[in-house]
């Protein structure tokens, strides 16, 4: 018997050394995959961070965060939830970024048109009117003509380069100018017309898009009180009244009615949000 614990307890430590090696192998290729992901992100935002800079931030943010939130509470269950939120904002913050820098990028196109629709009428060229937006504009959008201008004294055919603009930046509005401009290229029609349409339907899709946010502001509201309603209420008895809850949290049943409340708050506050969303 005393040689059979032996190689048990041998074979249990060898399956937890390869097992923890298997979890690490596993945790780095995907602390990587995700580093590489915002790497991305960033350079197409024109922000150029190294790897290692990033791989420290997903590191040290949730350590920070989960350890400050345990000396201020001394909770251990509060520490977890901290850490997975740090572990969580900086992807969060980077998508943050890039949707504010794609509205700019889409608010910028009307004014974009307008001083390309100048310069063909002026007498320039397509690729010149380019140059001048480039030089006239305000980052997001100078950027992006930038590196388009690039791709286009490099070799890159004007169809292509646009199709790569669209990819980085896509959108409907860009999809209607991009294709705008192809299309008239190949037909022959006349640009200056084509931008002034293109500024009229893109500034009536913006109009509508706030119109549609501020009538669906209301249900937003909603979802965001009614959803916090019911922790604020657990919180203040809890701090008035701490043993008001136990019956239910000792209790099987009440234990299984708190679970229940919890996922239909979060099913509820997912519905309203669909509801709530009008695509356009």
């Amino acid at each position: 018997m005393g040689l059979a614990y032996i190689f048990l307890l041998i074979s249990l430590s060898i399956l937890c050394y390869y097992g923890v090696q298997v979890i690490l192998e596993k945790w780095d290729v995907a602390q990587k995959r995700k580093t590489s992901k915002t790497a991305s992100q960033f350079e197409e935002m024109f922000v150029f961070v190294r790897k290692k800079f990033i791989l420290r931030l997903y590191i040290i943010v949730p350590m920070v965060m989960g350890l400050s939130s345990y000396f201020i509470w001394k909770k251990w269950w509060v520490a977890i939830v901290a850490a997975i939120l740090g572990a969580i904002f900086p992807l969060w913050l980077v998508n943050f970024l890039d949707k504010r820098r794609r509205k700019k990028f889409i608010m910028q196109l009307i004014d974009a048109l307008m001083i390309m629709n100048s310069c063909l009428k002026g007498g320039l060229t397509l690729i010149q009117s380019f140059e001048i937006l480039a030089e006239e504009m305000k980052p997001p959008i100078s950027q992006e003509i930038s590196l388009l201008n690039r791709e286009i004294k490099v070799g890159v055919t004007l169809e292509e380069a646009l199709i790569r603009l669209n990819n980085r930046m896509s959108s409907e509005e860009m999809t209607l100018v991009s294709s705008a401009i192809l299309v008239a290229r190949e037909t022959g029609g006349d640009l200056t017309k084509v931008f002034s349409r293109l500024v009229d339907t893109i500034r009536d899709r913006l109009k509508l898009k706030d119109l549609v946010a501020t009538l669906t502001l209301q249900a937003r509201l909603q979802c965001i009180i009614i959803s916090f309603l019911g922790p604020i209420f657990f919180l203040i008895v809890r701090k008035i009244r701490p043993d008001h809850f136990d019956i239910m949290l000792q209790d099987e049943v009440g234990r299984l009615i708190l679970i229940g409340a919890v996922i239909l708050q979060i099913i509820g506050f997912i519905l309203i949000l669909i509801f709530g969303k009008v695509e356009i």
